[in-house]
């Protein structure tokens, strides 16, 4: 199966890309992550994944970035479910372009809102007719984080909004 893969960071995308690799699938990676603040972190975390999809040998697709205003200052299901969709949504338009089915890292970190993830996914591919491939890496958090760290990856410490940084 071909997948365009949400990338949310550098170190989300090891272990999920090695593993679909395995099962056989062909990989695109997209990158749209207006929500990470501020803007020198959001560059630091793009300059890692730019390192890790040229070492995967992987294509990168930069998404055009959009206002990110989120519902509410506090962290959230409403406001995670904002950014889960205003990232997707794009993501999966753009799936369906190419003809592939979409999935996202965020389904990899134990530190967000998987069931959120996955139903604001879910939502959009059914809106879209557009394929959705789920997987839960998370069982496989440890490994990557281990990867990450062999590879001198830069590995952030919170999902990237201000509100989860505080």
């Amino acid at each position: 199966m071909e997948i365009l893969i949400h990338a949310c960071c550098a170190i989300c995308l090891l272990e999920p890309a090695r593993l679909l690799r395995a099962e056989g699938h062909t990989l695109q990676v997209a990158w749209l992550n207006p929500n990470i603040q501020p803007r020198e972190e959001h560059d630091r975390r793009l300059d890692a994944l730019l390192t890790v999809t040229e070492l995967l040998e992987l294509p990168l697709t930069r998404l055009p970035e959009m206002p990110y205003q989120p519902p509410t200052e506090t962290l959230s299901a409403d406001r995670c479910a904002y950014c889960y969709r205003l990232r997707l949504l794009p993501i999966a338009r753009l799936a369906k372009q190419l003809g592939m089915a979409f999935t996202t890292t965020l389904l990899y970190s134990k530190y967000q809102r998987h069931e959120v993830v996955r139903r604001v996914a879910e939502d959009i591919a059914a809106d879209l007719d557009v394929p959705f491939f789920y997987q839960d890496w998370r069982p496989r958090f440890n490994q990557g984080q281990s990867h990450a760290r062999q590879l001198q990856i830069y590995r952030q410490r919170y999902c990237g909004c201000e509100a989860s940084k505080r």
